[in-house]
């Protein structure tokens, strides 16, 4: 964005502060990765660059009804999906246009309820980008430079995601009406970045009630796999863990494997 255009665009809105919306959606892709909503900017700055749906508060809005209209704009993900308060980022400079100071949200949402976004207003494309450690990366795993601070808001709410794994059930928002176990513990794996002991997920899942069998199943007659639906859609508070095992939420990890898990 050029010194005059940037001159233009403050005589027109001033030089703030202003105050936009953003929403960080994170979705298990088709191939089981963490992976989240991107945008590509149609216009300056940063026109070309990927970036997080979002943008500026409306003077008879509020924050989170800004942050729905422009993931709903941006991307066409019109859906009620839940969406929580992140944080707040104000550094100074963060928008060369002026003064800025954005509202992050963070929303965990299935596949299937956003596999249909792309972009429109001034969004030219919408794509999903998988999560290496804790930033964005394209197809050949290179890590993905986002606009503004988009990449320290990801680092923020990948970090947040990973902590609440400990202590609540929020991997099932990611989950269809009807999972598998196997489903489920690889949500939770996705997350984390590593993977976890099967039997002791399990015996967790399990012994907390926090999944209701459905007398279904899914894959062959050898072996089909039971289906389970979460006992209830709210988050669930998980009890203490004892201290040495607070990473991962008391189940025993191991090191990663090329075998496929059984479902």
């Amino acid at each position: 964005m050029t010194p005059e255009a940037i001159a233009a665009w403050q005589a027109r809105w001033g030089k703030g502060p202003h105050v936009t919306a953003d929403v960080v959606v994170f979705t298990l892709s088709p191939d089981g990765r963490l992976s989240v909503l991107l945008i590509e900017r149609g216009i300056p700055p940063f026109q070309g660059r990927y970036a997080l749906p979002g943008g500026f508060v409306r003077l008879d809005e509020d924050l989170e009804a800004a942050a729905r209209r422009e993931l709903a704009e941006e991307t066409g993900v019109t859906d009620r999906v839940p969406i929580d308060q992140l944080a707040t980022f104000g550094a100074p400079g963060r928008d060369p246009r002026g003064r800025t100071v954005t509202v992050a949200y963070l929303a965990l949402v299935p596949w299937d309820r956003v596999a249909h976004a792309k972009g429109g207003d001034d969004a030219a494309a919408a794509r999903f980008f998988a999560i290496e450690g804790d930033r964005p990366v394209d197809a050949r795993g290179r890590q993905l430079p986002l606009a503004f601070d988009h990449d320290e808001i990801v680092r923020v709410a990948v970090e947040r995601l990973r902590g609440r794994v400990t202590y609540t059930t929020a991997p099932f928002a990611l989950m269809p009406p009807e999972f598998t176990l196997s489903d489920l513990q690889h949500a939770y794996e996705a997350i984390l970045g590593r993977e976890l002991h099967r039997r002791a997920f399990r015996q967790r899942v399990e012994g907390e009630g926090w999944v209701v069998e459905t007398g279904r199943t899914r894959g062959g007659a050898h072996r089909p796999a039971r289906l389970f639906r979460a006992a209830t859609r709210e988050l669930l508070w998980m009890r203490p863990w004892p201290e040495a095992a607070k990473v991962t939420g008391g189940m025993k990890t191991r090191a990663p494997s090329r075998r496929k898990r059984a479902t």
